[in-house]
């Protein structure tokens, strides 16, 4: 079995909002995400939740309830934290996050995990995406807070 993979809200709206939904479902096949984030994810402009709609109506992007709900942290989210316990609870698994607290939450318990600029960066070297730079530019018209200045660290290394 491939392994799995759980996002959290903020990439998966950043990503609908820049009309790159199909990036996850090219880069991983089935995506899976908790009860909050779907929540939250629909609670978004009518595009957006449109878009994950049809991804979860196509199969691809698909809800799992994690076990434990308990709060992490008064930090996070409702989405954070259980998109952190379904990680917790597969291992090898693979977390999609960009908020910085549940990032570094994550990392304290030896998760793997990627945020969108990476997933962005890995679409343009892959041919799915023709450019990071211009995908980040529409997300920070929409508003999303993402980095590029991450995306030109990632390509100085690489």
């Amino acid at each position: 079995m491939a392994r799995p993979v759980i996002c959290d809200a903020g990439p998966l709206i950043a990503l609908a909002g820049a009309d790159l939904l199909h990036l996850p479902r090219i880069l991983f096949g089935t995506v899976w995400i908790p009860p909050a984030v779907r929540s939250e994810c629909l609670a978004g402009g009518a595009d957006d939740r449109e878009s994950i709609l049809a991804a979860m109506d196509a199969g691809w992007l698909q809800v799992r309830a994690p076990q434990e709900t308990d709060s992490l942290s008064p930090s996070l989210g409702p989405g954070e934290t259980e998109a952190i316990h379904l990680a917790s609870e597969h291992a090898g698994s693979l977390l999609i996050v960009d908020d910085r607290l549940a990032r570094r939450y994550a990392l304290t318990q030896n998760m793997a995990i990627v945020g969108t600029v990476r997933l962005l960066w890995v679409g343009e070297r892959r041919g799915v995406i023709e450019s990071a730079e211009a995908a980040i530019r529409r997300m920070t018209d929409i508003s999303y807070r993402i980095s590029l200045d991450l995306l030109t660290r990632l390509r100085e290394q690489n």
